[in-house]
């Protein structure tokens, strides 16, 4: 193999052990002990480190938002809406593109010219949103994202 197919299949394996990191996260797990610490990546021997990395430097609070906002769209009523609607309208779109994109946009001027986020107070949703009940978890999954310090020097618990 040349280098340049080397380097190629390193770089597919980086970004098929990161995948496999982050599905590992997101369930919970921790990653397996045999999975490789360390990736190289290019000429230059650079290393993404295991677990704990942010390949590209990405903020940790970033992530930490965007599963908040995933839980909060998993029970959000438009959710189930969205769910039950999407295979019809599927099909419609399949059969017939354009009087589907003519659809939305004659519903998105609708929505534009009628303004119904003027009939609701901003205190009102606030007020709606304080009372909902998934925002304590939300609360929790933000103040739990944090990373605790190491307490002996060992690695950053998680």
């Amino acid at each position: 193999m040349s280098a340049g197919s080397d380097r190629l299949e390193r770089s597919r394996l980086a970004i098929l052990e990161h995948v496999h990191r982050k599905e590992l996260r997101r369930q919970g797990r921790p990653a397996a002990e045999g999975s490789t610490a360390a990736v190289h990546a290019g000429d230059a021997g650079t290393e993404v480190d295991a677990p704990g990395a942010r390949p590209g430097g990405g903020p940790a609070w970033f992530e930490a938002a965007q599963d908040m906002l995933d839980g909060w769209w998993r029970y959000h009523p438009a959710h189930l809406a969205l769910d039950i609607a999407r295979p019809a309208l599927t099909a419609y779109a399949r059969r017939s593109p354009l009087l589907y994109l003519g659809a939305a946009a004659a519903a998105g001027a609708a929505v534009f010219y009628m303004r119904p986020w003027k009939l609701i107070s901003v205190t009102g949703v606030l007020l709606a949103i304080v009372k909902s009940p998934q925002v304590a978890s939300l609360a929790m999954r933000a103040l739990s994202a944090g990373r605790t310090p190491p307490s002996d020097g060992g690695a950053v618990q998680q």
